[in-house]
C-alpha cells in the first residue's frame, strides 16, 4: 500500500513470537543496537544496554522480498543512524534505526555478498565498499545509495570474493585488498582526491595466492602486515609485504569455516559453520623481533617451516548447549577501545532466533603456557555472556502480548491462526486456524475488547464469535469472493485446507453450502477470474494446489470446469487471456502453460523469451483495460508484437510467432517493469480500516496489521454528515456559496427583459435545489475515488463499473467505532486529567488496556512494526507507579505494571520514539479531531451521534426553537470545546506538557513530512498539517527557521530563464534516460529533466550544483510520501531516481521556505528581506503558478496548488520580485470556472484535482485582494483598460475575446470587488474610478437599463462619491485627484472631468438627470454640472459647470471618519440638499 494516503498502522502480534532465522548480524559502532537479517527478508532491531548487557527487541522492518545477505552502517543523520541492508535479489534499502523508516530503496543487478562501511581521510561520512557477483569493488555513498566510483582489475577480471580497507601510517591515502574467487589478491591505493565518477580505478598490484573463494580477509590492526585468509576448507595467515604464505590450518571433517579476525598481533579467533570458534595463538618463530609484526627482515621468516611452526588452537567459544543446527549462523567480532584496553565482543545469530554475545577475556602468555602443559590438552572453554531471542522475550512478558482471538475463553492452547481475511463490508474477520476451524468475529469489537478499556467489557454479546467447522487439519487460505467482485453473492465465504477441500460456506446462517475435492495435495491459493471472462468463467473461483494443478471451480453450478493439472513444477502465477478464453499458467522452470477456459484443453507450452512476451502482453492488456478503457488494447496492442503473438497463437502460425518474439525482446521486457506494491492501494480505499494478516516464516501463526486510513475516516464521516443536510444548511453553514455565485454569475451575464423576476426565482430555487447539490456532493465524492454511504455503490474488481449492493446497515456505528478506536489509542492521556475526564465522559474516548505496538509505513509501502517487548521509555527512566491505591491492591501485580507501562507509554513514551511517528500520529489525530467538530460537534458515542443525528433531520422538518433546542445547543458547545481543547493540546502544548510529564527526548514532527502535506488531497488532512507546521516553525525559534533555510536553501530551483511560453521539455541533452514507470495510484508521468546528482557527496543534505547553469530541473508535481515505486533495471535508472529524489526535496524546499517566508518572512531578522532568498523563492512559486502544463508538471498537482496557495499568503514579502499583472491572471484563469467546481474552503471532502486548484486559487485571490487592495485594483484596472483596447480591435486582429481570462473570469472578480468593497473601503475610496472601471467591466450593462445601480449591485453605491442615473444611463464616480469620472452606458465611454482641487467627497445626479451635485470636502465647494449634447445628438456631449457655491467649513473629527461624510440628497430637480451626519442640511439650487 503506497503512502499516497495518510495510514496509521498497529500491529497485534499475538502469543507467539514471529519466527527469525538470522543470515547476518550487525553490531552498531555506539554498542547501543544490534540488527539482525533473516532467511525471510525482515529485519529486526534490538537495543543493547552494555551496562547491564540486556537485549530487547525493538522493532521488525519488513519489505525485502528476499533473504538478507548482508548489513552495514550507514553513516549518522541528524541524530539519528541509518543502516543499509542488502537482499539476494539485488534490492538495498537504507533504515532509519530510531523508528525503522526505509529512506532510499534501490533494486539493482548486482547483488552484494558483503558490505563494509569506512570513513575515508578527508570524508565527512562514512563510504559503502561493496563485493559480490560483479568484477569489482563498488562504492556506494551510504546517504543517497548512489555508486561514487569503482575499484576494478585489470589483470585476471573476477567477482571479489573478500576485502579489507586500511590507511597505512605516514600516508594520506587508503589502500584496499581484495581476494577474487580465483584466488588473486589485488591491491589498490584510494585518495578522495583521485575519485573520478564513472571512472574505474586499477589494482596497483596483483598476486596469484593459493585460496580460492576465500570468504574473509582480514588485516592485523596491530601492524598492518600480517593477513588472514579464511576459506572454507582452511584459513591461512599471509605477510603483506609480499603476500608470502605464513602458516595455514586446515578443518576439522563435518565443519567449514566462515570467518575469522585478530585478537591480538600474534592470537587469531576463526569460527565455522556449526556455531563455534576457535582461538589460536599464531607460531612465534614467525614473529621475533618485536612480537607484535611480522618482521620481513628477519632471516627465519623465509625459512622454510618445520614442526611445531603451526599455530596451536587454546580456545574454543561455544554456547552451553550442543543444538543442532539447520543453517549455518552469521558471525561478527568487534573491539570496543576503552580506557582500560580494548572490550572484545563476538556475536552470533542463528536460525533459531537466539543473538549470542561473548566478552572474550584476555589470555595472558603465562595462563597458555600453564594451559600447554597439561597433559591430555584442554582448551579453554568460553561460555556465552548473554544469550537472548524474540522467542524468549515473548516468555518474558506477562501478561502475554495480545492476538486477535484472545477473547475465546476455554482453550488453552489455541491452536494457531494460519489464515485471516478483513471482509469490510461486513466489518468482520475470518480467521483459519490449524485445527481446521474458522472463526468469524466482528472486527471493531474485537480490537476494542482487546486494546481499550470501557463499558463493552460488561456486555455478554459483545465480540461474539461465529465457527465454521468442516476442514481436516490447517486452513490455508480464506477468498470472499463478493469482496473482489460483486458478481458472487454476497453470503459466500471459501476456504481452502490442508485435507485437499475447498469448502464454500454461507456466512450469515454458518452453514457448509458446498465441498470440492478435485485436487491431490493441499490448497495453496484462491483466486477471482477477471470480470471480462465469458459469463460461466465468471461465477467460477480459482485454486492452486500443491500438486501443481489450477482448477476452475464454479460456484453456482457446484461442478469442476477445468482442472489445469499437467504441470511439472511448482505454479509461480496466473495470468488470464479473457477475450481469447485463455488461462496462463507460469511454473517455476519458466514454461507457460496455456489453457483453454472452456474446453478444458492445454492449447500449448511455451518456454524462454516467447513464455516471457507473453506473460508481458497479458500484463500490458490488464493496465490497459484496467485504466478504465475497456478494450483500448486492440489500439495499444498494435505497438506491442506480443499481440501478434496472440494472433499467432490462434491461428497455429509459428512463423508469425518467431517473428513477433525477435522483434519484440526488449520491448515486452521493457514494459515489465512494472511496479508491484506490496499492499493493494485501491482496496484501502473503502474502508476508514484495513485488517491485514502477517506472518514472517510460513510456519508461523498470524500476527494481524490494522491500517487506519484516515482520509478514508474523513471521507466516511463527513459524507455520512453532508447528506443529512439540505442545500440551506450547507450553505447555511458555509460549506457551499452557491447562492453567492449564481448571484455574480447572473450579474456578468446578458439580462433578458424580464431579468428581476428571474433572478428572484433563481435565488429561491438555488436554497431549495436539494438534487443539484446533492448531485454535487455525490460527483465529488465519486470523482475523488471514495464511496459515500449514500451511494449503494462499489468499485468492481478492477474499477470497470459501478454496481448496486446493499450496505451493510451499521456502516456508520463501524466507522464511529473506527474513529472511537483510532481516537482513544492516539490521545496524550495523563497530560491534562481534565481534558482527559472530557475526553472520557463527552466525547466518548476511551481509555488504552495496553501500550500499543505501532507501525510506521514509509517509502515504497516497506513497514517498521514495533514490537510489544520494547517500551520507549527505560526501565530506569520509568516514574513510580501512580495508580488510586483501591484499584491496585484488587488487581495482581502483572496487571498494575501493565497499567502503570500503558500509562507512561500515552502520556509521554508515545512522543518519545521518533519525529516520523509522531508526524503521523498528530496529524491524524487533529485532523480527525477537526472533522468531527466541524461536523457540528459530534461525539463518538453512539446513542448521542444517533440522537445528534435525529436532531438534524427533525430541524430540517420544523424550524421551531424550543427549550429542548437551546439545551441541545449548550451540550454542542460543550462537545465543540472538548475537541478544540484536544486539537488545541495537541497542536500547540504538546511539547511543554510532555516535558513537564519527565521526558527528556521529546521527538518533535518532521517539517518535510508537513510540508509535502501542506496541499493534502484531503481538506482536514491539509489544515491539520499546516496547523502543525505553523506552529513548529514558531516553537524552533528565528534561530531553528535559520537553520532549516540554509538546510533547504540549496535545493531551491535558480529560475534563470524567462518561463516558457508553451509546454517545453526541461530534459538534459546530454543525459537521456528511459522515464520512470508511471506509479498506478497517480497515474502522471514524469520525465527525465537534468540531474541534480550529489557526485562529490558528503551528505544526503549537502547543496547541489545543477549540471547546467542555465537549465533546471522542475519540481517533482506528486509530493507524497511515495515517491519511487518501480523495479529498476540496473544501474543508470537509479539516476532517474537520483533525480527523481533531487526533485522532490526541491519541491520540499520550495513549499518549506514559501511557508516560512509567508508567515515569519516580514521580520528582516528571517533573511527574507529584500534579499536573495525571498527573490529565489518568489520566482519558484511563480514559476509554478505560471508554467504551462506538462508531462512532467501536470495542470493541478498538489505542488501547483500549494504554490497558489503560498503566493496568496506570502503576497507582501514576494511582491517585489512578482510580475503581479501575469500572476494574478493565472489565478484568475484557474478561477474561471468558480461557479461550477468549487465549493468553499471548510467543505471537507476530496475535491477532483481541478476543482481544488479551483478552490485555492480563489482563496488566494481573496488574501492577495486583501494584503494589497491598492495593488490588485490598480492592476486589474489595467488589465480591463488593456482587454477594452482589444476588445474595440477585436475583429481586425480577428481574436474571439469571448475565450480571454478577463472575460472568463468575471465572476470570480466581482466576488473579490465586493469583499474588498464590504472590508476594505477605505482602499476602495482612494481608488474608487478604478473600481468603477472593474465593477463595470464584470457587470453585464443590460442589468442596468430597467434598474438602478443600488439593485444590481447595491455594495459599491454605499459610497456617497458614486452616483447612477438610470433616465439618461449614466454613472458618475469622482476621484482622489478631484477628477469626475462619467460613464456614458448607451454608448460604453468615459469622460474625464477635472472638477475639484482636492478629492471628490460626494456626487449626485438629479432625479431628471439634468444636473450633476459635486463636493468636495478638502475645498468645502459644491458646484452642478450639466451635459449638453450637439444639435440633434450629434457630435460630443459636454459637460459644463453650471453654479459653484463655498460650503461651510467641516470639522476634522468628521473628515477623519470616512462613515460621517456629508452626502448630497436631490428633494427636486432643482434642489439639492447638503446633509452633515449631525443632521444639519443646508440647501442649494442649481
Amino acid at each position: 500500500m503506497g503512502s499516497l494516503n495518510l495510514v496509521v498502522p498497529l500491529i497485534m502480534w499475538g502469543r507467539e513470537a514471529p519466527t527469525h532465522d538470522i543470515s547476518c548480524v550487525l553490531f552498531t559502532r555506539s554498542c547501543r543496537t544490534i540488527v539482525t537479517g533473516s532467511r525471510d527478508g525482515q529485519i529486526c532491531v534490538w537495543d543493547f544496554d552494555p551496562p547491564t548487557l540486556k537485549l530487547t527487541p525493538r522493532c521488525l522492518l519488513v519489505g525485502h522480498t528476499a533473504s538478507v545477505i548482508c548489513l552495514a552502517q550507514g553513516g549518522h543523520g541528524r541524530g539519528t543512524t541509518f543502516i543499509v541492508s542488502s537482499s539476494e535479489n539485488g534490492e538495498m534499502c537504507k533504515w532509519d534505526l530510531r523508528d525503522g523508516r526505509c529512506v532510499e530503496v534501490l533494486k539493482s543487478s548486482n547483488i552484494h555478498s558483503s558490505m563494509t562501511a569506512y570513513q575515508m581521510l578527508n570524508v565527512s561520512d562514512v563510504r559503502l565498499f561493496c563485493v559480490g557477483n560483479y568484477p569489482e569493488i563498488l562504492i556506494y555513498d551510504p546517504h543517497t545509495l548512489d555508486i561514487l566510483f569503482s575499484l576494478a582489475a585489470r589483470i585476471q577480471p573476477d567477482w571479489i570474493s573478500a576485502l579489507h580497507i586500511l590507511r597505512p601510517p605516514r600516508r594520506n591515502d587508503e589502500v584496499v585488498l581484495g581476494v577474487t574467487t580465483g584466488g588473486w589478491v589485488k591491491v589498490w591505493t584510494v585518495s578522495e582526491r583521485e575519485v573520478r565518477p564513472r571512472e574505474p580505478i586499477y589494482e596497483h598490484e596483483a598476486k596469484m595466492i593459493h585460496s580460492l573463494n576465500a570468504l574473509c580477509l582480514v588485516c592485523c590492526t596491530y601492524n598492518q602486515r600480517t593477513v588472514l585468509i579464511v576459506s572454507q576448507d582452511d584459513w591461512q595467515i599471509y605477510d603483506a609485504g609480499d603476500f608470502s604464505q605464513l602458516c595455514r590450518v586446515g578443518v576439522t571433517v563435518g565443519e567449514r569455516w566462515m570467518g575469522g579476525d585478530f585478537l591480538a598481533a600474534d592470537r587469531v579467533i576463526v569460527w565455522t559453520d556449526m556455531g563455534q570458534a576457535y582461538i589460536y595463538k599464531l607460531p612465534t618463530k614467525l614473529l621475533k623481533g618485536k612480537a607484535v609484526s611480522c618482521i620481513v627482515e628477519s632471516r627465519a621468516f623465509h625459512n622454510k617451516q618445520v614442526e611445531g611452526d603451526n599455530p596451536v588452537m587454546y580456545g574454543i567459544v561455544q554456547p552451553q548447549n550442543d543444538e543442532q543446527l539447520v543453517n549455518s549462523p552469521s558471525w561478527q567480532f568487534m573491539m570496543i577501545p576503552l580506557e582500560s584496553g580494548a572490550e572484545k565482543l563476538l556475536l552470533r545469530g542463528d536460525c533459531e532466533g537466539q543473538v549470542m554475545l561473548w566478552r572474550l577475556a584476555d589470555v595472558s602468555e603465562n595462563q597458555l603456557q600453564q594451559i600447554s602443559q597439561v597433559y591430555p590438552f584442554q582448551p579453554l572453554i568460553f561460555p556465552a555472556t548473554l544469550n537472548h531471542s524474540m522467542s524468549k522475550a515473548w516468555a518474558a512478558m506477562t501478561p502475554p502480548p495480545i492476538g486477535v482471538l484472545d477473547q475465546l475463553e476455554g482453550e488453552k492452547n489455541p491452536p494457531r491462526i494460519t489464515a485471516s481475511l478483513f471482509l469490510p463490508l461486513q466489518g468482520r474477520l475470518a480467521c483459519g486456524r490449524e485445527d481446521g476451524s474458522i472463526i468469524l468475529v466482528p472486527a471493531t469489537e474485537t480490537i476494542m475488547l482487546h486494546l481499550l478499556h470501557g463499558k463493552h467489557h460488561h456486555y455478554h454479546n459483545w465480540a461474539q464469535p461465529m465457527v465454521l467447522r468442516g476442514h481436516q487439519g490447517r486452513v490455508n487460505c480464506l477468498l470472499y469472493p463478493h469482496g473482489e467482485s460483486s458478481r458472487y453473492d454476497m453470503a459466500h465465504l471459501v476456504s481452502g485446507g490442508i485435507d485437499f477441500s475447498i469448502n464454500v460456506w454461507d456466512m450469515y446462517t454458518g452453514n457448509l453450502v458446498h465441498r470440492f475435492v478435485v485436487q491431490a495435495g493441499q490448497v495453496l491459493q484462491l483466486l477471482v477470474p477477471p470480470p471480462t471472462c465469458t459469463p460461466r468463467i465468471q461465477n467460477c473461483i480459482c485454486s492452486v494446489s500443491e500438486d501443481h494443478s489450477v482448477a476452475l471451480l464454479s460456484i453456482k453450478e457446484r461442478k469442476l470446469v477445468l482442472l489445469a493439472s499437467k504441470h511439472l513444477y511448482p505454479v509461480l502465477s496466473i495470468k488470464w487471456r479473457p477475450e481469447h478464453d485463455f488461462l496462463m499458467v507460469a511454473t517455476h522452470d519458466g514454461s507457460v502453460y496455456v489453457w483453454q477456459m472452456e474446453t478444458g484443453h492445454l492449447d500449448r507450452v511455451l518456454q524462454g523469451v516467447t513464455a516471457e512476451e507473453v506473460l508481458g502482453a497479458c500484463d500490458e492488456h490488464l493496465t490497459a483495460s484496467g485504466s478504465g478503457s475497456g478494450g483500448a488494447s486492440s489500439e495499444a496492442g498494435l505497438a506491442n508484437p506480443a499481440v501478434h503473438l496472440f494472433r499467432g497463437l490462434r491461428h497455429r502460425n509459428l512463423a508469425a510467432i518467431r517473428h513477433a518474439a525477435q522483434r519484440g525482446i526488449q520491448q515486452v521486457l521493457g514494459e515489465q517493469n512494472n511496479q508491484q506494491d506490496i499492499h493493494d492501494s485501491s482496496k484501502m480505499r473503502t474502508c476508514p480500516l484495513m485488517i491485514q494478516g502477517l506472518r514472517t516464516n510460513k510456519q508461523d501463526a498470524n500476527s494481524h496489521v490494522l491500517f487506519f486510513d484516515i482520509e478514508a475516516l474523513i471521507v466516511q464521516l463527513l459524507s455520512d454528515e453532508y447528506t443529512l443536510m439540505s442545500p440551506g444548511t450547507l450553505e447555511a453553514n458555509e460549506l457551499i456559496m452557491s447562492s453567492q455565485y449564481q448571484r455574480m454569475n447572473v450579474l456578468t451575464h446578458p439580462a433578458s427583459p424580464e431579468a428581476a423576476k428571474k433572478i428572484a426565482g433563481l435565488l429561491s430555487r438555488v436554497k431549495e435545489s436539494a438534487e443539484s447539490v446533492q448531485n454535487l456532493i455525490q460527483n465529488k465524492v465519486e470523482q475523488s475515488g471514495f464511496r459515500p454511504t449514500t451511494l449503494n455503490s462499489a468499485k468492481d474488481g478492477n474499477g470497470s463499473g459501478r454496481v448496486h449492493i446493499p450496505r451493510h446497515l451499521d456502516v456508520t456505528a463501524q466507522t464511529l467505532q473506527i474513529g472511537q478506536m483510532l481516537m482513544s489509542l492516539l490521545h496524550s492521556w495523563g497530560l491534562d486529567p481534565s481534558l482527559d475526564h472530557t475526553c472520557e465522559h463527552i466525547l466518548g474516548l476511551l481509555k488504552p488496556r495496553v501500550p500499543v505496538s505501532y507501525g510506521l509505513i514509509s517509502k515504497s509501502g516497506y513497514m517498521a512494526l514495533f514490537m510489544p517487548t520494547w517500551h520507549p521509555v527505560r526501565d530506569a527512566d520509568m516514574p513510580p507507579i501512580n495508580l488510586p491505591p483501591d484499584l491496585a491492591s484488587e488487581l495482581p501485580p502483572e496487571m498494575v505494571e501493565l497499567e502503570h507501562r500503558t500509562q507512561v507509554f500515552t502520556c509521554r513514551g508515545h512522543w518519545e520514539v521518533s519525529p516520523a511517528l509522531t508526524t503521523h500520529h498528530l496529524l491524524a489525530l487533529v485532523s480527525v479531531a477537526n472533522t468531527l467538530q466541524d461536523m457540528n460537534a459530534a461525539t463518538l458515542i453512539p446513542e448521542q451521534e444517533r440522537r445528534r443525528k435525529n436532531h438534524i433531520q427533525s430541524s430540517k422538518a420544523n424550524q421551531m426553537v424550543t427549550n429542548h433546542e437551546d439545551e441541545f445547543s449548550r451540550q454542542q458547545s460543550v462537545i465543540k470545546q472538548g475537541w478544540s481543547t484536544l486539537t488545541a493540546l495537541h497542536t500547540v502544548l504538546l511539547p511543554d506538557c510532555v516535558a513537564a510529564a519527565g521526558a527528556p527526548t521529546y521527538q518533535p514532527p518532521m517539517v518535510e513530512i508537513l510540508a509535502r502535506r501542506w496541499q493534502d488531497r484531503c481538506q482536514e488532512v491539509r489544515e491539520a498539517a499546516q496547523a502543525l507546521l505553523k506552529t513548529e516553525l514558531s516553537r524552533m525559534g528565528a534561530n531553528g527557521r535559520q537553520k532549516l533555510v540554509e538546510l533547504w536553501s540549496p535545493h531551491l530551483p535558480t529560475h534563470t530563464e524567462p518561463l516558457p511560453t508553451g509546454p517545453t521539455s526541461y530534459s538534459n541533452p546530454e543525459a537521456q534516460h528511459p522515464p520512470r514507470p508511471e506509479h498506478p495510484a497517480t497515474k502522471t508521468t514524469s520525465g527525465a529533466p537534468s540531474v541534480n546528482t550529489t557526485l562529490n557527496g558528503t551528505s544526503g543534505n549537502s547543496s547541489v550544483g545543477s549540471t547546467s547553469s542555465e537549465r533546471t530541473m522542475e519540481p517533482h508535481p506528486h509530493l507524497d510520501e511515495d515517491h519511487y515505486d518501480e523495479e529498476m533495471d540496473g544501474e543508470t535508472c537509479r539516476e532517474v531516481v537520483a533525480q527523481t529524489e533531487g526533485r522532490r526535496k526541491q519541491a520540499t524546499a520550495i513549499i518549506l521556505l514559501g511557508v516560512i517566508g509567508a508567515y515569519h518572512g516580514q521580520d528582516s531578522a528571517e533573511g527574507f528581506g529584500l534579499g536573495n532568498l525571498a527573490m529565489q523563492t518568489s520566482k519558484a512559486l511563480a514559476y509554478l503558478v505560471l508554467a504551462p502544463p506538462a508531462p512532467k508538471l501536470p495542470a493541478h498537482t498538489p505542488l501547483r496548488r500549494a504554490a497558489i496557495d503560498l503566493i496568496g499568503r506570502g503576497f507582501p514579502v514576494w511582491e517585489p520580485y512578482l510580475d503581479v499583472a501575469k500572476v494574478l491572471l493565472a489565478l484568475l484563469d484557474l478561477c474561471a470556472d468558480t461557479d461550477r467546481l468549487a465549493p468553499s474552503m471548510k467543505y471537507g471532502l476530496p475535491l477532483i484535482p481541478e476543482a481544488d486548484s479551483c478552490r485555492t486559487a480563489s482563496n488566494a485571490l481573496t488574501l492577495i485582494a486583501e494584503a494589497r487592495p491598492p495593488a490588485f485594483i490598480t492592476t486589474m484596472a489595467r488589465e480591463v483598460a488593456r482587454f477594452n483596447a482589444l476588445q474595440q480591435n477585436a475583429q481586425s486582429l480577428q481574436l474571439n475575446i469571448h475565450n480571454t481570462v478577463l472575460h472568463r473570469a468575471k465572476t470570480e472578480i466581482l466576488r473579490v470587488m465586493e469583499y474588498l468593497i464590504v472590508h476594505k473601503r477605505c482602499h476602495i475610496m482612494d481608488l474608487m474610478v478604478e473600481v468603477m472601471d472593474i465593477v463595470l467591466h464584470c457587470v453585464d450593462s443590460g442589468h442596468l437599463k430597467s434598474r438602478g445601480l443600488n439593485e444590481v449591485f447595491p455594495s459599491i453605491c454605499g459610497f456617497p462619491q458614486v452616483s447612477h442615473c438610470p433616465h439618461t444611463r449614466r454613472i458618475a464616480t469622482g476621484a482622489k485627484n478631484g477628477n469626475i469620472a462619467i460613464y456614458e452606458l448607451r454608448a460604453y465611454k468615459c469622460q474625464m472631468i477635472a472638477a475639484h482641487g482636492s478629492s471628490v467627497t460626494a456626487l449626485s445626479f438629479s432625479p431628471d438627470g439634468k444636473y450633476l451635485a459635486s463636493y468636495s470636502i478638502g475645498e468645502n465647494k459644491l458646484s452642478f454640472w450639466q451635459t449638453s449634447s450637439g444639435m440633434f445628438g450629434l457630435g460630443a456631449s459636454q459637460t459644463k459647470c453650471t453654479k459653484t457655491f463655498s460650503t461651510a467649513p467641516v470639522p476634522d473629527i468628521v473628515r477623519m471618519n470616512p462613515q460621517r461624510l456629508p452626502k448630497l440628497v436631490w428633494i427636486s430637480n432643482k434642489t439639492v440638499v447638503h446633509m452633515m451626519a449631525d443632521g444639519t442640511e443646508h440647501r442649494f439650487n442649481a
